[in-house]
């Protein structure tokens, strides 16, 4: 029997597909109706697609796997429907990628419905673990470091909004595919819950500082105070004035977002790499223009 892998098109789940490869476990990949397929056929990936959103469809689909890695976000309500999917496919093996987002103080309307995604999971009967990454990098293809790495290579001058000090713990993508499958397989992880987050928390200070050396530029920071910027984005979001950052994506950065994975280490051995380790690597790709992933 085979692994059903949602989300296998994205930034992570085509990690996720490699790594399974390499451990040449059986499976295929869950694509939206109408998704660009090719990566997929180039990898000699089998491909059925469904509806996340619909769970007669999606059960049809799932017949016949014996677990579901579920790396598509659960963060747009997806959750109750794929649970379904699979009692009604009779699929009891599950694996579901949250966030440690969840955490956050602020009152931000992801993560109600992050939380209660991860309530449905739970209550659900079936034999769930639930996987919880801190902000993921690793290549030009993420969302997050790319940004940084781009900015630092081209300007001289960084503006930071704060004092730089809150705590970060960016995980590599490549650590966060090895624990999706290690847990998938580890019957102790089963009805757990697990933060994977980098190997150490690093202050946003650091997290520049590191990425600018990689990049080989020097590179200097300015400070700008953060609560009279919060306050005017506030003003402009009330508005309906469109600006390029946001109020909240201030106050994240100002928060601590430190997470320990000793769980995840105690029960399937994750492991994951320094973060000057994994930057080199994205720097590297990033010069050559690659994206990490094996070609054909």
């Amino acid at each position: 029997m085979t692994i059903a892998v949602s989300g296998g098109n994205g930034f992570t789940g085509r990690f996720v597909c490699e790594e399974l490869q390499r451990r040449q476990q059986s499976f295929v990949a869950l694509l939206r109706p109408g998704s660009d397929s090719s990566w997929m056929q180039a990898h000699q990936i089998p491909i059925r697609f469904a509806d996340l959103n619909n769970a007669v469809q999606l059960a049809e689909q799932l017949r016949g796997c014996r677990a579901l890695l579920n790396v598509a976000s659960i963060g747009f309500g997806a959750a109750p429907p794929i649970v379904e999917a699979c009692q009604v496919a009779g699929v009891q093996r599950a694996v579901f990628v949250s966030t440690t987002a969840i955490f956050t103080k602020l009152n931000a309307g992801s993560k109600a419905v992050r939380q209660a995604a991860e309530a449905v999971i739970f209550r659900s009967g079936l034999d769930t673990t639930i996987v919880r990454p801190t902000m993921i990098y690793g290549t030009p293809r993420d969302r997050n470091m790319i940004r940084l790495v781009r900015w630092l290579d081209r300007y001289p001058l960084l503006p930071v909004f704060g004092n730089g000090r809150s705590l970060q713990q960016p995980v590599h993508v490549s650590d966060v595919a090895w624990a999706l499958v290690q847990a998938l397989e580890s019957s102790d992880a089963i009805g757990r819950q697990f933060n994977l987050s980098g190997l150490e928390a690093l202050s946003f200070n650091d997290v520049v500082r590191i990425t600018a050396q990689t990049l080989d530029r020097r590179v200097h920071r300015f400070h700008i105070p953060a609560q009279p910027m919060v306050a005017l984005l506030q003003l402009a979001e009330r508005i309906n004035i469109k600006l390029p950052i946001k109020s909240e994506q201030i106050l994240r950065l100002n928060e601590d977002k430190s997470f320990s994975h000793l769980e995840a280490k105690k029960i399937f051995g994750y492991s994951p790499k320094s973060f000057e380790e994994g930057i080199r690597d994205e720097v590297s790709l990033f010069r050559v223009g690659g994206d990490g992933l094996s070609s054909c």
